[in-house]
């Protein structure tokens, strides 16, 4: 009996030590602004706690182009009270929102990173939370604004940076600091896709000052054809010159062709966007979009663009099932000119494709993945690396379809 006891306290004086280890740690990274213009650089914490916290033994350690090493340091001070924030900026801040927002001014310059850089929230020397990959030299954040994942009640640190515990926003949104009302937090807000806002209606298809680039605008048409999982046919219309368009983002793998050979997957790509997707498509509202500040035709001729059924971005849908080559990870201009409540489509693709790959689908399974999908369209065992069994596989979709 006095032994469990003991064993009792012992388990309870482990869970009072660990309980109190973590108040120490309900400080974490909300926001990261990586500016158009660096001196607008900025970092935002939240306290998640119901105390006030002491930020004396806080620091930010800056790893810079790679670095495995700390490049530089800025030690924390003040206190941030419970449920509320505090953002550190440069002296040399340009932007009035971010100047009236500020709490820690860092005096020696702009903000010592850029997208490229890992920051590292310490308190005594232990990492708290990370935002970044060290020893690693890609532009993950560049002119991009980063907003933690979820409701900010719900917040937690973390150590070990994952790139999907943040939302990846337009840059320069300093009406966002020190709140949360922007509309997309949740992972179910990622998950159920940007929609087309009107400004794009108001949008030429064509730029007015280049006829070979994208302008941005959206024009009603009408499917005329399907050629395969990224590839159809739409009728020309105010700007739009038709004939067939090449999906934007979008790889999916091949059919037989003159040119190429079947691959895995190629025909369950085809059947979605044949059967799925634009199946009684004179039935549905489509819309194709050009990518503002982008060529408007790829080396074959065929029209580069997006592709809007019923309201919904059929890469976005495609994504989803796993049937593409990997979406990029870093966002040019044209990328950033393309947004669903200033997140850039380009943020809703990488989110789906995550998703698609802890679920082994389509091209995110089999071999990659042992244990994911494996093509229905395909004998692996065979020689060479494989051939294809049939151009019409049963298969049907993961996800319904946002229209039924």
């Amino acid at each position: 009996m006095k032994k469990s006891y003991l064993v009792i306290m012992l388990l309870m004086f482990s869970v009072l030590l660990f309980a109190c280890g973590e108040k120490s740690y309900q400080i974490v990274i909300s926001k990261v602004y990586d500016a158009t213009t660096q001196v607008n650089n900025a970092i935002e914490l939240y306290n998640t706690s119901d105390k006030t916290v002491n930020l004396n033994n806080y620091a930010l350690n800056f790893y810079t182009n790679g670095s495995l090493d700390v490049s530089q340091t800025i030690a924390l001070s003040g206190s941030i009270d419970a449920k509320s924030y505090y953002v550190i900026a440069s002296s040399e801040a340009t932007d009035s929102e971010l100047i009236d927002a500020t709490d820690l001014i860092y005096q020696e310059g702009t903000m010592p990173f850029n997208g490229n850089d890992v920051i590292e929230l310490v308190h005594k020397n232990n990492v708290v939370d990370t935002v970044g990959q060290k020893g690693i030299n890609i532009e993950y954040a560049k002119d991009l604004t980063l907003i933690r994942l979820g409701e900010v009640h719900a917040f937690q640190a973390q150590a070990e940076f994952y790139a999907f515990n943040f939302i990846y926003y337009l840059p320069d949104l300093f009406q966002f600091l020190k709140n949360d009302n922007y509309e997309i937090k949740t992972i179910e807000d990622i998950y159920n896709g940007p929609r087309l806002e009107d400004r794009y209606l108001e949008m030429p298809y064509v730029s007015p000052d280049n006829d070979t680039i994208g302008g941005g605008g959206a024009v009603l048409t009408i499917n005329t054809g399907i050629a395969d999982g990224d590839t159809a046919y739409f009728r020309a219309g105010n700007g739009f010159p038709g004939g067939s368009v090449r999906y934007y983002y979008l790889n999916t793998p091949e059919v037989q062709g003159s040119y190429v050979n079947a691959e895995p997957w190629g025909y369950v790509a085809s059947k979605y966007n044949k059967e799925y997707q634009l199946v009684n498509a004179n039935e549905k509202t489509i819309y194709v979009q050009s990518m503002a500040g982008y060529a408007l035709t790829e080396v074959n001729g065929r029209n580069l663009a997006l592709v809007w059924i019923n309201g919904y971005l059929s890469q976005f849908m495609i994504v989803s099932e796993g049937l593409s080559e990997e979406v990029d990870i870093t966002y040019d201009n044209y990328d950033r000119a393309m947004s669903y409540k200033y997140v850039p489509y380009l943020t809703f693709l990488r989110f789906v494709e995550e998703r698609a790959k802890i679920n082994g689908w389509a091209t995110k399974g089999y071999p990659s993945n042992p244990d994911g999908e494996k093509s229905p369209d395909w004998n692996y065992a065979a020689s060479g690396g494989g051939s294809n069994t049939t151009v019409n596989p049963v298969w049907s979709p993961h996800l319904t379809l946002p229209w039924e």
